[in-house]
Formats: structure tokens, C-alpha cells, sequence
């Protein structure tokens, strides 16, 4: 009977000692992954850009390669209209990125003895919002694709958009709305038709490192992503 036992117990510790193993094994694999696909973001993306307002609304974006943020937002957008409204440039490869956000924030309460506060901008839904302004700033002319657009649901590497695309002025445009939490966000992206192939990895990486919120403010403070991708919810249209 003693011996019995003895064997037992062998059989359960190597066991657990495969467990160890193997769990040590999965680890290490998802490490190696994790910096592989870093290398990659490394090598494709820029920068997060260094303006304050990015990290103070918790919007965390890295445009692809060689886009530099404006000074200005340059889509005509009007006063208030948006939270957020940037733009990024590649002079080189004639292609931009343009960001819209909306987020909710908590009112702050207005200073003993300060004057009332100016109304707000009136706003609408903010998708109706952003196509208002592509179809009105005359950038893009009026393609049947931006008349009526229609929506359809894309996930990249866990964040859930509603995508939409057109050509206007021989370049392709694509519209990738997001909404998780308080944030409502949409990425624009613009590019000549023979940049499709050398960008589209690119934009593919921007759109799953994309990221708001807590996730967006570990990511600014040096903090590793969850392991799992917050996800947005599809935006009502």
C-alpha cells in the first residue's frame, strides 16, 4: 500500500511539473508574439503625437508611417463642433489621416462670480456630423459613396469600427467610425489608389493599436496593454 502511494504521488508531481512546463512554454510564446508584433508597430507606425490634448481626452493613435500631425486640423470643421479634430500628413506619399472625437466629460462647476458660460455648439449624431462635413467642405466633391453612405461592421485585432468608403478626386477614403464609453471617434483615412498596397498594413495596425480611455492612459504612461483588446461597439447609424 505505502508503495502504491509513493507511485501516486510521482505520477502527480511530474504531472504538475508538465503543467509548470507547459504553462511556462504558453507564456514565453505570447512574450515572443508581444514583441514581434511590437517590432512591427515599431517599424510601420509613428509616435503617439506629443500633444497634450490626445492624453488629456485619452485618445492613444499612432498614424502610420511618415504622417505628421498639423498644426490644425484641416478639414473645415465648425468652432465646437468636435472634441478633437486633427490632422496628419505624409507629404511624400500624398496621403493624410484625419481624427474627429467627441467625449464626454464631467462638467466642471463654474467659478464664484465668473460670467455665464457661452452657449454650446449646437450638435447633431455625431457620424450625421462627420459626413456633413466631408460632404460639405467641397474637398471631396460628391461621390455617390459619400451621398449615401453605407456602413458595415470591421473588427481589427479586437476594436469593433463601422467602416465606409468612397473615391474622390482619384483617392480612395476610408471612414472608420468608433465608439467605446465616452468616446465617439473617426478615423479618416485618405490615399491615392496607388498607395493601396504600401498603406494598407499600415492602417491596419493604426486602426488595432488604437486605443481610448484606460487603456488609451496605461498606454501613455508606459503601461502594457490588456491582454484582451478593449472593444468598441458598433456605432448606431
Amino acid at each position: 500500500m505505502g508503495r502504491v502511494r509513493l507511485v501516486v504521488a510521482l505520477l502527480v508531481l511530474a504531472a504538475l511539473a508538465g503543467c509548470g512546463r507547459k504553462s511556462y512554454e504558453d507564456r514565453l510564446a505570447r512574450t515572443l508574439a508581444q514583441l514581434e508584433y511590437d517590432r512591427r508597430l515599431k517599424k510601420n507606425l509613428m509616435d503617439p503625437p506629443a500633444d497634450k490634448k490626445f492624453q488629456d481626452l485619452t485618445i492613444y493613435i499612432r498614424p502610420p508611417k511618415e504622417e505628421v500631425i498639423a498644426k490644425v486640423g484641416q478639414l473645415p470643421v465648425t468652432e465646437g463642433q468636435f472634441d478633437l479634430d486633427a490632422s496628419f500628413n505624409d507629404k511624400t506619399a500624398n496621403s493624410e489621416l484625419h481624427l474627429l472625437a467627441r467625449v464626454k466629460m464631467p462638467k466642471k462647476a463654474p467659478a464664484k462670480g465668473a460670467p455665464p458660460a457661452p452657449a454650446p455648439t449646437q450638435r447633431g449624431e455625431f457620424i450625421s456630423d462627420v459626413i456633413g462635413v466631408l460632404s460639405g467642405s467641397g474637398i471631396f466633391g460628391t461621390p455617390e459613396g459619400l451621398q449615401s453612405p453605407k456602413f458595415v461592421d470591421e473588427s481589427k485585432k479586437g476594436n469593433r469600427y463601422r467602416r465606409t468608403q468612397f473615391v474622390a478626386n482619384d483617392k480612395e477614403v476610408k471612414v472608420y467610425a468608433y465608439k467605446q464609453g465616452n468616446h465617439e471617434v473617426a478615423l479618416i483615412f485618405v490615399y491615392p489608389a496607388s498607395m493601396r498596397g504600401a498603406l494598407s498594413s499600415k492602417i491596419d495596425l493604426c486602426l488595432e493599436s488604437f486605443a481610448t480611455g484606460p487603456k488609451a492612459a496605461r498606454l501613455y504612461t508606459g503601461g502594457a496593454p490588456e491582454e484582451e483588446a478593449e472593444t468598441g461597439a458598433p456605432v448606431p447609424l
